[in-house]
């Protein structure tokens, strides 16, 4: 593939009027379409905000020369649309806000009229149901626009000879047009915090255009140089962040509302969100996201930003499942913490660990994975409503393989640690009476001593959240009719799966394997010259009967797990 020459890098900040907007920030109302829904000062401001700003950014760029007449791509983030799912608050802006991408393809329409609106939400939320929550459909529909649900694709594979981690990539064809540049590609992020990742802007968002097992291969402390890797396949041409009601705290889990009311655009993906994670108060340089991009040569020193930068502070998330803040919220779980990763903290003897913060270095080995998965299990009861006082011992990792320099000098074993620093072996956890969860594949060894082991490397995203209902006794509000879409995102699901399994009988390979461990899978070898390229297409042998029949039924139990966390 010839290199071309980058062109100047811009990113513009716009300002909406200052007004409520916190109206319908989740899901279209029923009169969307008609005069008295357009006619709304809201509907207006962010109308007027987003014209602005992509004129602004047009008379840099020249965008709309690039897009004239062509297929554009435009990926919102609609991983799970809060809104009347059973928890305590009606809706969370967690997703895409539908006015601002209402608004966007209300633009773009003057320059072309093949617009597809391509999403895959999370595992055991069907893309179309998430559509029609969120009122995407009506919004196509309205406009004449395509959906595409990304799951029910087939899709390309490639091999990234300069990735570190996403050395096999897997996306659905659609895809394969934008990294060919036969299409135009706009990422629709939420501005918002993340548990894993800290910030999820622009370039995160493209996880959603990979399919699910391939989405949890390394979703560990991997997880951020995986989502830099793809940069090497596609790349949005634009990113456009929807900041009128941003999201903060413990996203997946729902996010408090932050009147932001700002849009920021730009023509470089890792420039666009470095300017809006300063602007929700974080130093971009310490969002291992953002940085490792810079460090890989993603970044561009001499970008332009237009527009004022004024901080709107967001509130962090926190994956910490042992701070104060934790334990306020959840007093009887008791959680302990111990890993033998490379990466991992190495102490020589247990009385250096006694003078550390051991516990709170060994959460951040493997945020990116079973930590904040966790979190976000425990989050989901928070906002379901749960009685929080329950007793639970958490176990997280293979453990600390450690010298006992005291008495018994020259012992060796695997210990965790609790908040207190406090260590365990596994024959004290055998020993510990209350019910007791391990997470992850790294928990393998106390399978034998726990109630319930979790396996993946990641896991299943909702398997911490199902296991804590199964053991605590409590039910899930969000599987219970208080979710009042419930029905019409089950015979979704099962839609899904069908369509899936139409796919897989006609040949078509949806997906890469599932992997139970933290293993970087290595493609085919690869010449001087092929070492050198970006991505190389990489067709998989054609699908054999038995693998037909194997992956028909694996869709099958994938829609049971999906739905019970595995």
């Amino acid at each position: 593939m010839e290199v071309v020459k980058s062109p100047k890098s811009y990113v513009v900040v716009t300002h909406a009027e200052s007004m409520d907007y916190r109206r319908d920030y989740v899901t279209l109302p029923k009169n969307y379409g008609s005069s008295s829904y357009f006619q709304r000062p809201d509907i207006r401001g962010i109308q007027e905000a987003v014209e602005k700003n992509l004129q602004d950014l047009d008379s840099k760029t020249g965008f709309t020369r690039q897009i004239a007449n062509r297929k554009v791509v435009i990926k919102p983030n609609l991983v799970l649309v809060y809104s009347g799912m059973g928890t305590l608050g009606n809706t969370y802006p967690q997703t895409t806000d539908p006015r601002v991408l209402d608004s966007v393809i209300l633009f773009l329409k003057r320059y072309t009229q093949h617009i597809v609106i391509a999403e895959s939400s999370g595992r055991g939320m069907p893309t179309h149901g998430s559509f029609k929550v969120a009122g995407i459909d009506r919004l196509a529909r309205y406009h004449g626009v395509e959906l595409m649900a990304l799951e029910e694709q087939p899709t390309d594979r490639y091999i990234l000879p300069k990735a570190k981690v996403h050395k096999e990539i897997v996306v659905p064809r659609i895809f394969s047009e934008v990294a060919a540049e036969d299409a135009f590609y706009i990422s629709i992020p939420k501005m918002k915090t993340n548990l894993y990742t800290g910030v999820t802007l622009g370039f995160k968002n493209a996880m959603g255009t990979i399919p699910y097992n391939l989405r949890q291969r390394n979703h560990n402390f991997n997880l951020d140089q995986k989502l830099v890797d793809m940069l090497y396949l596609f790349k949005p041409n634009l990113t456009i962040i929807d900041g009128i009601i941003g999201g903060q705290g413990n996203c997946p889990a729902p996010v408090e509302p932050v009147d932001s009311h700002v849009i920021i655009s730009g023509n470089h993906a890792v420039e666009t969100d470095r300017v809006a994670a300063r602007m929700m108060g974080f130093d971009p340089d310490e969002i291992n996201l953002i940085r490792i991009a810079g460090e890989m040569g993603f970044g561009d020193p001499q970008v332009e930003v237009i527009g004022d930068q004024k901080v709107i502070p967001f509130q962090p998330a926190d994956p910490s499942l042992t701070n104060d803040a934790f334990h306020d919220s959840f007093p009887n779980v008791h959680v302990l913490i111990g890993h033998d990763k490379r990466h991992a903290p190495v102490y020589t003897c247990l009385e250096e660990c006694a003078q550390r913060n051991v516990v709170g270095e060994m959460e951040q080995v493997c945020r990116g994975g079973c930590l904040a998965l966790t979190r976000f299990g425990f989050e989901m009861l928070r906002y379901e409503g749960a009685r929080l006082d329950f007793k639970l011992t958490v176990i997280i990792g293979a453990g600390s393989v450690i010298n006992d320099c005291g008495e018994t000098s020259g012992k060796t074993d695997r210990y965790y640690f609790d908040r207190d620093g406090k260590t365990y072996t596994m024959d004290d956890i055998a020993r510990i009476k209350t019910k007791k969860l391990a997470v992850g594949s790294c928990t393998q060894n106390l399978k034998s001593v726990v109630d319930t082991q979790i396996d993946g490397c990641m896991p299943y995203p909702n398997s911490s959240h199902v296991a804590i209902h199964r053991l605590v006794g409590h039910f899930c509000r969000v599987m219970t009719p208080k979710n009042r879409h419930l029905f019409p995102l089950l015979f979704a699901t099962f839609q899904t799966c069908e369509k899936r399994k139409s796919q897989i009988r006609a040949g078509n390979r949806l997906d890469v394997d599932l992997k139970l461990d933290d293993r970087i899978v290595e493609p085919r070898s690869l010449t001087t010259l092929e070492q050198q390229k970006d991505f190389i297409r990489w067709d998989p042998e054609p699908l054999t009967e038995k693998e037909i029949r194997d992956l028909t039924a694996i869709e099958n139990r994938a829609v049971l797990a999906s739905l019970i966390g595995g």
